[in-house]
């Protein structure tokens, strides 16, 4: 009976205050439009006693502003808010939290560079609010608790939505101390345009302060996509998979202003290897990046990256990449273009060749495993960045040696290859250009030499001197994507063509792999097509007159 009266009275205490559902419905639109500074609607409200007061929002809509679309800037069906009972008797209605469910978040850069959060953050932090966790009501109002459940992370550059979304994100923001916002996010990204069966987690979690401007704004905060698999994180970043396996792990932090803030990143890849086969050793990679980034204008200055891999002896191969230009816009780096106006310098010191050789397994299954040639490769190249309307350019040299028992020689002593390869850079249109190598060990014969060029749109090799048909085949076991269409090329003139059935073709080859043979073909390959060889035309004997 008691337990009756105290809800009675409850009852009898609490319904006027909330009487007028349709008049609170405009005030607690017209208090939530002040605080985000953006127009909201909403299509009903529904009222709730227990456990605490408060209300049930339907079809509640954050309008955008002009700037950036037309399209609603937070979009959810549903979402609950709880008062704080002291606000009840007050003129102003004051939240204590704020629960989103399945909302929709749209974040929009437009052509001027300019993010449509930002107005949203800048007139929060004008906004004068007491902390979430304060107890007693004071003169400012109490900033709510803001959390969502199940939502959607759109991405749009201007006119055009980009196919990366998070979803099944869980977010919380609230104020700890007048100054500072405390912010926790928790998702699953994915791509539109594929199917994507086990992305990973993407987390990010830390701190916000108030600030005049946005580029002042301090932040210290860290983020982490971990879980990944290889070939699911190649299918999220470039919509197909590489053909990559292995475990993915990326940590980042950010520290200082949002205009010219600290950024750390370490990419971990662990077991990293091809889908195809299973090496003997796979691939640890670690690369750790620094440089300083302004959020405003997704641009870093200065990108410094060392890349780490420990090898069969202990010890680590590295490579350095270091950005020496104005920018690089974060914005646009499916852009080829970006790079070319950024100044970028990669360098090597003592590089193993068996390091280089796993990283070309990565991208070709052809090349054999288990071999692992010595030798180092050092050097540096620099992309100078574009000036007057002229086209970047590669610039610098790469030294390497080749230690290894050559294939067609079963000589111990004498059959090492020490070479000095250089790749130089003369002109755009030149690309890289590598001197002629020597293929045979020094006063073995025949000599044979290759050379080859490099660009944008694909390479050529040349490959000149004396050989045999067995040499040939050798060295095309080495790397076979080389030798489609070269073997052909190479052989004498009616080898394949005087062999009548199966077993004459086989005797007819094996009498010729020892015949020594004039070459001078060059083979060509267009990036991402298939190669394709052609013997040199000799020229025409110049008749004599008497």
């Amino acid at each position: 009976m008691w337990a009756c009266v105290v809800a009675a009275v409850l009852l009898l205490l609490l319904t006027p205050p909330l009487a007028n559902v349709n008049r609170l419905k405009r005030r607690i639109a017209t208090s939530i439009s002040a605080s985000l500074g953006r127009p909201v609607q909403l299509d009903n409200v529904t009222m709730h006693l227990l456990p605490v007061p408060g209300f049930t929002l339907q079809n509640f809509v954050v309008s955008e502003d002009p700037a950036f679309g037309t399209e609603p800037i937070i979009r959810a069906n549903l979402v609950n808010v709880t008062l704080r009972p002291s606000s009840l008797w007050r003129r102003h209605v004051e939240f204590s939290s704020m629960t989103f469910e399945t909302p929709s978040l749209n974040l929009v850069r437009n052509v001027a560079g300019e993010w449509n959060v930002q107005s949203l953050l800048m007139h929060a932090a004008s906004v004068s609010t007491a902390p979430t966790a304060q107890r007693k009501a004071g003169p400012e109002p109490r900033f709510p608790y803001i959390e969502a459940t199940g939502a959607r992370v759109n991405v749009k550059l201007g006119e055009e939505k980009k196919p990366f979304s998070l979803t099944d994100a869980d977010f919380a923001l609230w104020l700890t101390s007048p100054q500072e916002w405390r912010v926790r996010a928790k998702g699953t990204p994915t791509r539109t345009d594929t199917n994507i069966s086990d992305p990973g987690i993407v987390k990010l979690e830390g701190s916000l302060k108030r600030a005049a401007t946005m580029a002042e704004v301090p932040v210290d905060l860290t983020a982490s996509w971990t879980g990944a698999p290889m070939g699911e994180a190649s299918k999220l970043l470039s919509g197909q998979d590489a053909g990559w396996r292995g475990n993915l792990n990326v940590e980042a932090s950010l520290l200082g202003m949002l205009g010219a803030a600290k950024l750390t990143t370490t990419i971990h890849m662990e077991e990293l290897r091809r889908s195809e086969f299973v090496p003997l050793q796979a691939m640890d990679v670690r690369a750790e990046c620094r440089g300083t980034v302004d959020v405003t204008t997704a641009v870093v200055s200065d990108p410094d990256c060392a890349v780490t891999t420990p090898i069969a002896d202990g010890a680590k191969a590295a490579g350095r990449v270091v950005g020496i230009a104005d920018r690089l816009d974060l914005s646009e780096l499916s852009d080829a273009s970006t790079l070319e106006g950024a100044g970028v310098r990669v360098g090597m010191t003592s590089v193993p060749d068996a390091w280089l050789l796993d990283w070309v397994r990565l991208f070709s299954q052809r090349i054999p495993a288990g071999e692992r040639p010595e030798g180092t490769v050092a050097g540096s190249m620099v992309l100078t960045s574009a000036r007057k309307k002229q086209p970047a350019r590669w610039e610098g040299e790469f030294h390497g040696e080749i230690i290894g028992l050559l294939p067609w020689t079963g000589e111990a002593e004498s059959g090492y290859l020490v070479h000095t390869v250089t790749l130089t850079s003369r002109a755009s249109e030149e690309g890289f250009v590598m001197a002629p190598l020597n293929l045979t060990p020094p006063g073995k014969t025949p000599a044979l030499t290759l050379s080859g060029t490099a660009t944008k749109s694909g390479y050529a090799l040349h490959f000149a001197g004396m050989t045999t048909v067995a040499q040939v085949q050798a060295l095309l076991a080495l790397a076979p994507p080389l030798g489609d269409g070269l073997e052909e090329v190479l052989r004498p003139d009616g080898l394949v063509a005087t062999a009548k059935d199966g077993a004459a073709k086989g005797e007819a080859i094996k009498g010729e792999t020892g015949r020594v043979m004039k070459v001078d073909a060059t083979c060509t390959r267009a990036w991402g097509l298939g190669q394709t060889c052609a013997a040199a035309v000799a020229a025409a004997p110049k008749r004599r007159r008497r």
